[in-house]
């Protein structure tokens, strides 16, 4: 049962309130730890440009504080979820009062893009890879008609007629003894010319793949859970609380007694109170 900041009515009515503290703390800590710095970054055809950009780390940090610094509290740590351009940033904490689990989820949920470094470099490995898949090409080509004369003066020399296709592709299929010397041959007539070109051209794809720099964007405003699962931005900040009974989840009793009230509000409180005080920096 999900603990409501708007709630006026239930069996969580009295904490409500401090629920609604604990959001309200939650997001002033994101606005501070979600702020951005302008950087240089590279388009694709070498125009550099700016973007703003947060630091993910400071999130992960202020999270980490939070949940270490809770007494009576345990989690798992944070955790990172990685999903193409949509990145997560949450952390799950959980304590036991009586019958009750009581489970905070904070989460920073935000975008990845990808940009070059603002890097001559950047420009020089294009240039090189364009004239370099040129000569590959055309070393392909020469290749092409190479191969083509090999199978043909080869399949010949065999006997078979090279004008009748269907014939040819069954004995390729059939004779691996000729399929494998054909392979062979061609190898050999590939040169070390277009082999040198092919990995070139793979160790300079490696290098831009280096030159690669993210950028992080999100917004500091509260979404739930069904806008977190659509990959919308923004921060969650959520109590759930579950009650079990000869460790068989139950459904929550309307009536709570005032003791396990009052345990949940300090619990609730002692959360409330990390946050004010955690260090954003």
């Amino acid at each position: 049962m999900r603990i409501k900041a708007d709630t006026t009515e239930g069996p969580f009515a009295r904490v409500a309130g401090i629920v609604q503290s604990i959001e309200h703390t939650f997001m002033e800590r994101m606005k501070i730890a979600l702020e951005t710095d302008t950087i240089h970054v590279m388009l694709g055809d070498a125009t550099v440009t700016t973007q703003d950009s947060f630091e993910p780390g400071r999130v992960t940090r202020i999270m980490s504080r939070i949940a270490d610094g809770l007494d009576m509290w345990t989690s798992d740590g944070v955790m990172t979820t990685n999903n193409e351009d949509i990145r997560r940033i949450f952390v799950k904490f959980r304590t036991n009062i009586h019958h009750y689990v009581i489970t905070g989820h904070l989460s920073v949920q935000f975008h990845v893009l990808l940009y070059y470094k603002p890097s001559q470099r950047v420009i020089d490995c294009q240039k090189e890879l364009s004239e370099t898949i040129d000569a590959a090409k055309t070393g392909e080509s020469e290749l092409a008609d190479i191969t083509e004369d090999v199978i043909q003066t080869r399949l010949k020399s065999a006997g078979y007629d090279t004008t009748d296709n269907l014939t040819l592709f069954e004995v390729l299929y059939n004779e691996d003894n000729l399929r494998e010397s054909l392979e062979e041959s061609i190898h050999k007539k590939k040169s070390e010319e277009i082999r040198a070109l092919d990995a070139k051209k793979t160790d300079l794809f490696a290098e831009l793949d280096s030159l690669l720099t993210e950028t992080y964007q999100t917004v500091p405003v509260q979404i739930d859970d069904m806008r977190l699962v659509t990959g919308e931005e923004g921060c969650l900040c959520t109590f759930d609380v579950e009650y079990f009974q000869n460790k068989s989840r139950q459904s929550i009793p309307q009536n709570i007694s005032d003791d396990t009230l009052q345990k949940i509000s300090e619990r609730l409180e002692q959360v409330r109170r990390m946050m004010a005080a955690v260090d954003v920096s």
